[in-house]
């Protein structure tokens, strides 16, 4: 019997066969990576027509040859839940709280709140624990503190202990930056290496997850690294967040530290927004090849 983040007392099976989610890039990430059997998952519409499961896609390889769609994001489906027969259903409480008594005439069903203010890592936790998966939480814990650890002595061994970073997102359509003080693995990691969070960030207000400035603000974002996802669904590339720096910002290049030590790294988004640690450790990988190359 285990509480869930609406306060509900929910009784869990014994064993689990078949879990449906009912959130891609959140609970259906999580839950194949603790390697809970699940029977289908939600999936969104793809520019070709095709469903895909977000972030679970990206980063396994999952898609509706391997389970079954359980429904299109923002669009339950009752009965075809109701069709695959679960054992334990898993929602997210912004998605689909208000439906958590029809879906528990299915089966059990467990309601998850990403945005609570506490640190993703932390809840994974305790959704590990509410599968009976916490053995393979802390295993997959341990190996990357063991990463972590071993990167920051390849910081201090180039002089970067207390180097500083920032995530942004250029955005092209109005020449203004997105700034997160949250975004997925990626402040979640740099934070676990001990690098320092701009000033700047210290202005988002209080549960935002970032602040919009105008290009006039550009050297608010002198970091020694800065941080940019992109979205390959979108067209994106590594090279978008420079090249469009140089159509909107022509010549901020040359007055940004980490363009002159070759410190600005992308990172395909669905790769590290979701919580997992297959995101944090391919993120930690392409970190510590970078300081090697610089």
């Amino acid at each position: 019997m285990v509480q869930d983040h609406l306060g509900h007392n929910v009784e869990i099976p014994d064993s689990l066969y078949r879990v449906v989610s009912l959130h891609d890039w959140t609970l259906t990430v999580m839950a194949h990576e603790l390697g809970v059997p699940l029977a289908g998952s939600v999936g969104r519409l793809a520019p070709d027509g095709n469903y895909y499961i977000r972030g679970a896609n990206e980063l396994f390889g999952l898609d509706f040859n391997h389970i079954a769609l359980a429904s299109v994001h923002g669009k339950l489906d009752l009965e075809r839940i109701r069709s695959l027969k679960p054992d334990l259903i898993l929602g997210n409480v912004g998605d689909v709280a208000r439906l958590n008594e029809n879906l528990s005439s299915i089966a059990p069903t467990l309601m998850f709140d990403p945005d609570q203010g506490r640190p993703p890592f932390d809840l994974y936790r305790e959704f590990a624990g509410w599968l009976g998966r916490s053995e393979r939480f802390e295993t997959l814990h341990d190996s990357y503190r063991q990463k972590t650890r071993a990167i920051r002595k390849q910081l201090a061994n180039n002089g970067l202990t207390n180097a500083s970073y920032v995530v942004v997102i250029l955005n092209s359509h109005d020449g203004t930056f997105s700034v997160y003080s949250d975004y997925g693995v990626l402040t979640t990691m740099f934070d676990d290496l001990g690098l320092q969070r701009l000033p700047i960030t210290r202005e988002i207000p209080s549960g935002n997850s970032n602040i919009i400035l105008g290009a006039e603000m550009l050297d608010a974002l002198d970091a020694d690294f800065i941080i940019t996802p992109y979205l390959k669904r979108r067209g994106e590339s590594p090279d978008t967040f420079a090249q469009d720096l140089d159509r909107i910002a022509p010549g901020a290049k040359n007055f940004l530290r980490a363009f002159d030590r070759g410190h600005v790294i992308a990172f395909p988004r669905n790769r590290v927004y979701p919580t997992s640690f297959t995101g944090l450790n391919e993120a930690l990988d392409t970190f510590a090849h970078i300081l090697k190359e610089n």
